[in-house]
C-alpha cells in the first residue's frame, strides 16, 4: 500500500490534476472566506456588556471564547468543504489515472453529473455532521488525533473506494469487495485522513484520495481474476 500512497502522491501534483487543483483550491478560498465573514459580522453582532461590567473584561473574555469557537468549528470544516467542491470532478481524476496507469484495463463508466452532484453533497454533509458530533473529543490532546484518524479514515476510505469501484462494479459487488478487504480500504482510508491534517496539503486530500483509491481498487480487482 505504501508504492501505491507514493504513487498516488506524485500524481497529485502532476499537470493533469492542476486544473482541478486550481479550480478546486479557489472555490473553497471563497467559500470559506464567505463563511469567515458570515462569523465575524456574528461576532460584531453580539451584545456588549461596557466598560461598567469588570472593566470590559467580560466583552473581552467572551469575545476571545467566541472566536476560538468560530476556529474550532471552521478547522474540521476545511476538508468538507474541498471535499464538495472537488467531488464534482473526481470523477474526471479517476479516469486521467486509470487511463494512464492501466491502459489495458477497461475504462470506467462516467457517472452522470447529477448522481457525482447527489453523491458529493450527502459525502459532504455525512463528514460535517460525523466531525461536529467529535467535536468535543476533538478537545482532548492525543485523543482527538487518533479518533480523527479513526473516524476520517473509515468515512474516507469507504466513499472513495466506492467512487472508483462504481465506475467498474454494480453496488452489490462493490459493497461485497469493500467488506471483503475491508482493513486494507481502511488503511488507505487513513493514509487520506493523515493527508487532511497537514495544512496546505489537506486541500488536496480529495485528488490524493481518489489517485490511491484507484491503485488500490486495481489490486484488489486484480485479486478476483481466476
Amino acid at each position: 500500500m505504501l508504492s501505491d500512497a507514493i504513487r498516488a502522491f506524485r500524481e497529485t501534483f502532476s499537470p493533469p490534476f492542476r486544473r482541478v487543483m486550481w479550480l478546486s483550491l479557489v472555490v473553497t478560498a471563497v467559500t470559506l472566506f464567505l463563511f469567515g465573514a458570515g462569523l465575524q459580522w456574528a461576532l460584531a453582532a453580539l451584545p456588549e456588556f461596557g466598560p461598567d461590567l469588570a472593566g470590559g473584561w467580560v466583552d473581552t473574555i467572551l469575545e476571545f471564547v467566541a472566536r476560538f469557537l468560530a476556529v474550532i468549528v471552521l478547522i474540521p470544516l476545511v476538508h468538507p468543504v474541498v471535499s464538495l467542491v472537488a467531488g464534482l470532478f473526481l470523477e474526471n481524476v479517476a479516469a486521467r489515472v486509470e487511463a494512464e496507469d492501466y491502459p489495458a484495463d477497461p475504462p470506467g463508466r462516467d457517472q452522470p453529473f447529477w448522481q457525482s452532484l447527489l453523491v458529493a453533497v450527502r459525502f459532504t454533509l455525512v463528514l460535517i455532521v460525523v466531525n461536529l458530533l467529535a467535536l468535543p473529543f476533538y478537545l482532548l490532546p492525543v485523543v482527538n488525533v487518533v479518533l480523527f484518524w479513526v473516524v476520517n479514515g473509515y468515512l474516507l476510505g469507504r466513499e472513495y473506494f466506492e467512487l472508483v469501484a462504481l465506475r467498474h462494479l454494480p453496488e452489490a459487488e462493490v459493497q461485497a469487495l469493500r467488506k471483503r478487504h475491508r482493513p486494507r480500504v481502511f488503511l488507505a482510508g487513513v493514509a487520506v485522513a493523515l493527508f487532511t491534517t497537514v495544512p496546505i496539503l489537506n486541500l488536496l486530500a480529495p485528488l490524493f484520495g481518489t489517485a490511491l483509491m484507484v491503485h488500490t481498487y486495481k489490486n484488489l480487482a486484480a485479486r478476483r481474476q481466476p
